[in-house]
């Protein structure tokens, strides 16, 4: 592990900052966010929904999606999975039953190795459930289109959703590219500059969520 990533403490203990962000996460109780923030009251009881990611998920009306569930949106444009395990405290306190994760193609176009990636979602993915009795579902990265990013971004983005779905449960991994991608990464008639989706890319989205009987 390189040194960058261990923290000393008091001059005498060092330890994984990765675990040190853990436990700073985990001392924040689940809560409400407040009443602004957490939409329409839910009619099915299910309990709040949080979507997180990067402007992919910021830009998505998701209460509009699921109208019947509290929904809140703790999508930030330009996060990578770094900035979504410092985020984990402020995700943590929405209480919500059900988790949303879908992150990556920042840290794609940032040049980070995709296992590396997976391995910080899944740190992510394990954040959320403790202490919460949560469901946290993966969701590939949307791929960036070949136009955009080359053949080799669409290759990596591939490697990672390979390697997020086998280290998530079947039953919580949701694989977006059948959907939304072809052969040429992201389809042309769901994006608006070969990264960012337009109304028929997050139409679709959401209809496969939907599809799935989810959130």
């Amino acid at each position: 592990m390189p040194a960058s990533t261990w923290v000393r403490i008091g001059g005498w203990v060092a330890v994984p900052l990765t675990l040190l962000m853990l436990g700073w996460g985990l001392r924040s109780k689940p809560g409400a966010l407040p009443p602004e923030s957490s939409g329409s009251p839910s009619s099915r009881g299910d309990g709040p929904v949080t979507f997180v990611g990067d402007s992919l998920t910021a830009q998505g009306n998701w209460q509009a999606a699921f109208p019947d569930r509290v929904v809140h949106n703790l999508g930030v444009s330009g996060d990578t999975s770094f900035q979504l395990m410092a985020r984990l405290p402020a995700i943590r306190q929405t209480g919500a039953a059900t988790y949303l994760v879908m992150v990556g193609i920042n840290d794609i176009v940032w040049g980070y190795d995709p296992g590396r990636i997976a391995g910080r979602i899944q740190w992510l993915r394990t954040g959320l459930q403790m202490g919460t009795g949560a469901r946290v579902i993966v969701q590939s990265t949307i791929p960036c289109a070949r136009f955009r990013c080359g053949a080799d971004g669409v290759r990596r983005v591939a490697e990672l959703n390979e390697l997020l779905a086998r280290q998530t449960p079947p039953r919580d991994f949701i694989d977006l590219t059948p959907v939304m991608a072809d052969g040429d990464g992201l389809k042309r008639a769901y994006t608006v500059d070969g990264v960012h989706l337009n109304a028929a890319g997050y139409a679709r989205w959401q209809a496969r969520l939907r599809e799935l009987g989810l959130p």
